[in-house]
């Protein structure tokens, strides 16, 4: 009987000692649970929690120019936001431009890149090109996105260079886009020289939309 009873005071001792430590283990655990509630959700997370579809999507706006903005800050470009929701732009905006005028230029229509880094200047081509800065606001919120015109940090048709961060414009914002044309060169020996282009800014992201 005596043995019985040491059995059963042990059995005992480590049931107590098993509860001991699945009590401990149960307040790290609701520690932990707390932790995660109350921390501050990433834009990741705020972005993932809208609801909506999520479509991809380009804004894009064009904007014609001849020699004349050589120099130049010219008139901002704007990106109407629907009203249907949220647009996320994921990636530096891809800019690039085409001859326009006259309709039969020698180098109508061909895409050019905006700047002719990295080419050092005492190679620089001789064809037609534009070397550009920018500008970008969220007009809703008056808000810039740098301190100044920047250089030309851009996507590129084969490589869209990711943000930072993605960047979250509400419904119905109007985003504005204002081009520095630093250099512009028009090729005077071509047979047919340009006399104007077309600058197409393209800002990379996806909607959200009602389901």
């Amino acid at each position: 009987m005596a043995n019985l009873e040491q059995q059963v005071a042990e059995q005992n001792k480590i049931i107590n000692n098993m509860a001991r430590v699945t009590r401990a283990l149960k307040a790290q655990v609701d520690d932990l649970i707390k932790a995660c509630v109350n921390r501050p959700k990433t834009l990741e997370e705020e972005i993932e929690s809208i609801e909506g579809r999520r479509i991809y999507y380009n804004l894009v706006d064009t904007l014609d120019f001849t020699i004349v903005q050589d120099g130049q800050r010219f008139n901002a470009m704007t990106f109407q936001v629907s009203q249907d929701g949220p647009f996320v732009m994921t990636a530096y905006p891809l800019v690039i431009w085409r001859p326009n005028a006259p309709t039969n230029a020698t180098n109508f229509g061909q895409w050019s890149p905006v700047y002719s880094w990295p080419v050092p200047t005492q190679q620089k081509t001789t064809q037609d090109s534009i070397d550009l800065s920018y500008e970008l606001f969220d007009g809703g919120s008056q808000r810039a996105f740098q301190n100044e015109a920047a250089p030309p940090l851009f996507s590129r048709p084969d490589y869209y260079a990711p943000t930072p961060r993605p960047v979250i414009f509400a419904p119905n914002a109007v985003i504005q886009f204002y081009p520095t044309f630093q250099d512009i060169f028009f090729d005077s020996t071509a047979d047919e020289p340009t006399t104007g282009g077309t600058l197409v800014v393209k800002l990379p992201g996806f909607r959200i939309v009602n389901l």
